[in-house]
């Protein structure tokens, strides 16, 4: 019954478009559910007023504090993604990607070797 089923989303391009989708969105809320619940609570009232439509009761300050909580997030996403070498002595220089230091440093890394993932390490590829 079970591979029955596996074969026809592998074989039926619309159950597989469907089934993708199906998976984006449960993706997107197990993404997005811890998210919302480490949010202050005023800002979770503030989020659930503004989807329900009920946003015009609150005051400016509010939309302030919920925009400057947002950037703050932003800003720390930014500081984790950005490209950055570590010294020997744990100090952390920003690079600015398109400069000559920073394209010998990732083709140093490039060629570097990389340890095996667990996939390769559980099937020997």
């Amino acid at each position: 019954m079970l591979t029955s089923i596996i074969l026809a989303v592998t074989q039926n391009v619309l159950v597989g478009w469907l089934w993708r989708r199906l998976q984006e969105l449960v993706a997107w809320v197990a993404g997005l559910a811890p998210l919302f619940m480490m949010l202050p609570p005023e800002h979770q009232a503030l989020i659930v007023a503004v989807l329900q439509g009920q946003g015009g009761g609150y005051s400016v300050s509010a939309y302030i504090g919920f925009a400057m909580y947002l950037w703050s997030q932003w800003q720390s996403y930014r500081a984790t993604v950005r490209p950055q070498v570590v010294t020997g002595s744990g100090r952390k220089i920003a690079l600015d990607p398109y400069t000559r230091a920073a394209s010998e440093i990732e083709a140093r890394a490039s060629t570097a070797p990389r340890p095996r993932t667990l996939w390769e390490r559980l099937f020997g590829k």
